[in-house]
């Protein structure tokens, strides 16, 4: 499976999967939160203490359900 992050701006940076847009991780100042593309799982990044963090909870969840 091959993840690529791009950025998008400093608020947004959006997960590919094998070239195909899997969701949008969101960075505000009152945390992160992550929106997913059907059929990606729900990913809780609430708890994210940076975006290195949010983006790997992201990956495992991706991975985990072999998407």
């Amino acid at each position: 499976m091959d993840i690529e992050w791009k950025i998008i701006d400093e608020n947004h940076h959006e997960v590919f999967v094998n070239q195909h847009v899997r969701g949008l991780l969101w960075i505000t100042p009152a945390g992160f939160s992550f929106w997913h593309s059907f059929p990606n799982p729900g990913v809780d990044v609430s708890h994210a203490k940076d975006v290195e963090e949010a983006r790997k909870a992201v990956e495992s969840a991706l991975r985990h359900v072999g998407i």
